[in-house]
């Protein structure tokens, strides 16, 4: 039996879920509407009425369309509204690393209190992250840590340990008999990286499996479909095509039920997969736990409080149908 495992995210990384290219225009006028409330916000912590302060921070998204990054943007401002705080957004429909860049530098020059973002590129965003702390703006990174950067804390998962609990579900599903082709969201991320090779050194040690190719879709729905398409016929040996992006393929092709598919994250049309069969299982996060403690931390910090734990994991959850309808009630 051959399986493709869809291993991306969110960017885990995002993966090839759902960026709507419909919502460009509503994007960027989010995007203008999250700058001048970042502007505003350039004389620092304001005195509300009953004298306490309002820190005012910004969200750098890597994917403002994203469903995984939506989930992460309403738990961040779930915690702004638990710590009283004010939140603005900024990011771009399309994975841009320098966009990111761009975004972060226009936080600092805004003086917000704290910035919240994930490491894209760690090479590429630890220099801007270093800046802002060197402007006396903490930040907090989600998701995909940059640990040589000067960020305060990292709240996410372990993108390793949760490519070896993918791998050690393929191991299951299949008994150990799979030809594996693995979807990616970007080449080069750091998220992709470690979860692919957490993944080879969970079946590393299975001499039935192997994995005969990878391709990146570059976050996007449409092209993890194609990619998934030419993959079954550049490896006819192949059954199966993991993910959201699969999931279309074998219904259009006859080949649900017949083929062992591996997901990333929870989206809806994932769940729906799951429980049609389409999908075995999907390694799912915890975004809306990620984006409320990542609030929570950087009010500790300009509250004064000094850190004892910097890295938080958020730990994944392997959803299946047996539990499709209760893992958010355990998370």
């Amino acid at each position: 039996m051959a399986l493709i495992l869809a291993s991306v995210t969110a960017i885990s990384l995002m993966g090839c879920g759902n960026t709507n290219t419909n919502t460009q225009e509503a994007a960027e006028a989010q995007d203008q509407t999250a700058a001048e409330e970042s502007a505003e916000a350039d004389t620092g912590a304001e005195e509300t009425a009953n004298g306490e302060n309002t820190y005012h921070y910004t969200f750098v998204s890597p994917l403002v369309s994203h469903e995984y990054w939506i989930d992460v943007e309403e738990g961040i401002q779930a915690g702004a509204k638990e710590q009283g705080v004010d939140v603005a957004v900024l990011g771009d429909t399309k994975v841009d690393v320098d966009a990111m860049v761009k975004y972060i530098d226009t936080a600092i020059a805004s003086k917000v209190d704290g910035i919240i973002t994930m490491a894209l590129s760690p090479a590429a965003i630890g220099p801007a992250i270093d800046r802002a702390v060197d402007a006396g703006i903490p930040v907090v990174l989600v998701d995909t840590d940059a640990p040589e950067s000067k960020r305060a804390a990292y709240v996410g998962t372990s993108n390793y340990d949760a490519g070896y609990e993918a791998g050690k579900a393929m191991i299951e599903a299949t008994g150990g008999k799979a030809k594996i082709g693995i979807i990616r969201g970007t080449i080069g991320q750091e998220t992709d990286n470690d979860r692919i090779k957490g993944f080879e050194d969970a079946i590393k040690d299975e001499p039935d499996m192997e994995i005969l190719t990878t391709e990146a879709c570059n976050s996007d729905m449409l092209t993890g479909t194609q990619k998934a398409q030419d993959m079954l016929k550049a490896y006819p040996e192949m059954t199966a095509i993991g993910a959201v992006a699969a999931g279309k393929v074998l219904e259009e092709q006859g080949l649900s039920g017949t083929i062992t598919v591996i997901g990333w994250d929870d989206t809806d049309e994932c769940l729906d997969f799951i429980r049609t069969g389409v999908v075995k299982g999907t390694i799912v996060q915890k975004p809306d736990f990620m984006g409320r403690k990542a609030v929570e931390l950087l009010t500790r910090i300009n509250n004064g409080e000094e850190l004892t734990e910097t890295v938080i994991d958020s730990g994944v959850t392997f959803v299946t149908a047996e539990n499709g309808d209760t893992y958010k009630d355990a998370q």
